[in-house]
């Protein structure tokens, strides 16, 4: 019998590289993992959007971590499936971790609370390289959906709420992917991050993620252009996690896509 675990895409409102502080929401846009405990080794198979994928690196820490926690030498056949594009900052390495994480979970019969199996997925991303912080902020967004408010350095959900409507979710062409980000000091950056995290737990999410964004985007050195458009448009834009990919709240989703379309690929989808 395969055990199906999922969780979703999420965007960031304020990202902890700078701070170990971090504030994002989920959307919906999905990861879904499908398990069966065998005697043997680790088999399966990953698919992104249609495409195989051969990086094991986080499924192997996932069944590492379990083998710990149980004193087990279990095997796993697994199948992942997910919308979530790789290198794009849109937290496919959280869903994933939080997905196989919780199959895992329900396959061995093991009664976690909500929160452990999150701080497991983290733990694994850890291992597995596929983190600068843990993102805990992301996981915890990704696995419970609504607006999640972190401490990364101490594992801790500050508070969460829930939020409504839509975004727009920008998608350029390239790929960025979290361990190049290494050895970069994203610390001067603090002084700005930590205040658009003070308006972020004052309830003033949409100021903070616009902030954060441009502070983040003019830093890593990503396209602001789509940023101008969606402001000069009255949405609120904001970068997700390292980038590329933009996001923005707007209450003209369908005419917001249409003018990022020249930019790469456009999607609508719920808050969650």
């Amino acid at each position: 019998m395969r055990l199906k675990g999922s969780a979703s895409a999420a965007v960031t409102v304020v990202n902890a590289f700078a701070t170990g502080k971090g504030v994002a929401i989920g959307i919906d846009m999905w990861t879904s993992a499908r398990v069966k405990v065998t005697s043997g080794g680790i088999e399966g198979k990953i698919l992104v959007r249609g495409k195989e994928v051969k990086d094991y690196r986080l499924v192997r820490a996932v069944v590492g971590l379990l083998r710990e926690l149980t004193g087990g030498d279990f095997g796993i056949r697994f199948e992942i499936t997910s919308e979530i594009p790789v290198g794009k900052g849109l937290k496919s390495s959280s869903a994933a971790a939080n997905a196989l994480t919780e199959a895992l979970v329900k396959a061995l019969k093991l009664d976690l609370e909500p929160l452990q199996v999150v701080r497991l997925g983290v733990e694994a991303a850890k291992r597995a390289g596929v983190t600068l912080t843990g993102a805990f902020d992301d996981a915890c967004a990704s696995y419970f959906g609504g607006l999640c408010i972190t401490d990364n350095t101490k594992n801790e959900l500050l508070g969460r709420r829930e939020v409504e409507g839509e975004t727009v979710v920008l998608m350029p062409g390239e790929s960025l992917m979290t361990e190049s980000l290494r050895g970069l000091d994203f610390s001067v950056l603090r002084p700005y991050v930590e205040e658009a995290f003070r308006l972020a737990l004052a309830g003033e999410w949409r100021k903070a993620a616009v902030i954060n964004g441009l502070i983040y985007g003019t830093f890593l050195g990503h396209d602001t252009k789509p940023f101008r458009v969606a402001m000069s448009m009255g949405a609120v834009p904001g970068l997700s996690g390292k980038g590329p990919a933009v996001f923005a709240i707007t209450d003209e989703p369908e005419r917001l896509a249409e003018a990022w379309e020249p930019f790469g690929e456009v999607e609508i989808r719920k808050l969650r």
